[in-house]
């Protein structure tokens, strides 16, 4: 059963800014890897130093990073950020 993935409306602003092909493009990893949780296909990655009770995680897709977390009892990925590799060194 494929996960349901929540974009919240912060996560809306930042993608008006991103160009539209580029934003075709992570929607097709996000939805993806929400079919099949395949974390070496899609290059996700537990974010070091997120708490285990509620780990972040991150996706590459291109020069962009999606952070999200998985809501496992719900079926649900919650987008948190989607930003440029250069601003998004942090995470």
């Amino acid at each position: 059963m494929p996960y349901e993935i929540l974009i919240p409306r912060h996560v809306e602003r930042q993608i008006r800014k991103i160009p539209k092909k580029t934003v075709s493009r992570i929607l097709d990893d996000l939805e993806g890897f929400a079919d099949c949780p395949d974390y070496q296909r899609y290059d996700v990655r537990r974010i070091v130093g997120s708490p285990k009770t509620a780990p972040r995680y991150r996706m590459r897709s291109g020069n962009y990073r999606v952070i999200f977390f998985i809501l496992h009892d719900r079926l649900v990925i919650e987008v948190i950020s989607i930003r440029r590799k250069k601003t998004g060194m942090e995470y």
